[in-house]
């Protein structure tokens, strides 16, 4: 199951009482993995040194407070984070571009924001942060977690959260968050699924140990189970939207329909690999086959695979080749070497069959 995912690629101490605010830790950190367009997120982390240059506006004066933002999130993550603002060729060198703009320059909604720019195999490779100068003191804890790979915007006790006030410190549930997103359990790439797993685990790490952490865990099943079922639904286009993409106000209809074809990929990687519900891979089957009929990429290649191997359905040659041949269209190596392996093991005639079946690019 490992090369089939490879082809896609501290809250407190001693947590209340009150059930409640356990699961509002749960849902926290599940809703820290949604895009507030409208899509669940894969992991994407930073792979290697963060270089960050810092310009624009008035930037000796905010200069400390962003480095010190940085390296808040930075050291929690375990992270080198270097300052080349002053270096001949900073422009050049730097991977982490942050610039202070005049507060007119962005738009009236948007005070500050983080693009990630290039990434591989989910590693961030490139980014930039801009902020509006006024806005500095307000924006830069908050865009420090997004410029590490945290994208969503969560409710809960977190500087990610649109409502929430204190913004000259990070939360214990950030530090948790951070710690455990760049944990050696958490892999980049990971799907939402699954990335959940290992923040609800860490969730649960913090209660006290004995029976409190024993009725953590069982909350965290339930949890766990819960949203699950919720996210078939909504990969079926039967259930709610998730309530933080309607919070956001961003999310557009084509964006949580783009949301719902993605979810149902990663509803069949959960069935694949049984970590919340049992791993049954006629289940994973179906649902990524949803979303290769979809045109999703990466549940074109894992179907071609599945088809190619007889995991979860019976092997064939022609299925695979078909499945495969739709993501080489969109010029994946892996993909082109893929239909040519298949096709080594076919007729002519099969072959001259499959691809008359192959519907032409969208």
């Amino acid at each position: 199951m490992k090369r089939l995912l490879a082809l896609f690629v501290l809250f407190a101490a001693v947590v209340p009482a009150r059930a409640d605010a356990l699961q509002d830790r749960f849902e926290t950190v599940w809703e820290s993995l949604w895009y507030q367009g409208g899509s669940p997120t894969p992991v994407v982390r930073w792979g290697e040194e963060i270089r960050v240059r810092i310009h624009g506006r008035n930037q000796s004066t905010h200069r400390g407070r962003i480095m010190h933002a940085l390296g808040k999130v930075t050291t929690l993550a375990g992270v080198r984070l270097l300052d080349v603002s002053d270096a001949q060729d900073a422009e050049k060198r730097a991977n982490l571009d942050v610039q202070i703009v005049n507060d007119l320059d962005l738009p009236d909604n948007q005070a500050c924001f983080v693009r990630v720019q290039e990434i591989e195999r989910s590693l961030i490779v490139k980014a930039e942060l801009k902020m509006r100068d006024h806005a500095v003191y307000q924006c830069v804890l908050h865009e420090a977690m997004h410029a590490i790979g945290i994208s969503g915007h969560p409710a809960g006790d977190t500087v990610l959260s649109y409502f929430y006030q204190r913004v000259d410190a990070l939360t214990e549930l950030d530090e948790l968050l951070v710690r455990a997103w760049y944990s050696p359990q958490m892999r980049p790439g990971m799907s939402p699924l699954a990335a959940v797993v290992v923040l609800t685990n860490a969730v649960v790490r913090a209660v006290p140990a004995g029976a409190p952490q024993q009725r953590a865990r069982v909350a965290q099943r339930q949890f766990l189970a819960d949203t699950l079922r919720k996210m078939e639904a909504f990969a079926s286009n039967q259930g709610e939207v998730p309530v933080v993409l309607k919070r956001s106000g961003t999310a557009s209809s084509e964006m949580i329909a783009h949301g719902r074809t993605l979810m149902q990929f990663y509803v069949g990687v959960t069935y694949a690999d049984g970590v919340i519900a049992d791993k049954d891979m006629v289940k994973a089957v179906e649902w990524i086959g949803y979303a290769a009929r979809a045109g999703l990429l990466q549940a074109q290649l894992v179907l071609g695979y599945l088809y190619e191997r007889g995991e979860g359905v019976e092997a064939n040659a022609s299925e695979a080749y078909v499945w495969y041949s739709m993501a080489a269209a969109q010029d994946v190596p892996y993909a082109v070497e893929s239909v040519k392996r298949v096709a080594s093991v076919m007729t002519p005639e099969e072959v001259e069959i499959a691809r008359a079946r192959i519907p032409p690019p969208r």
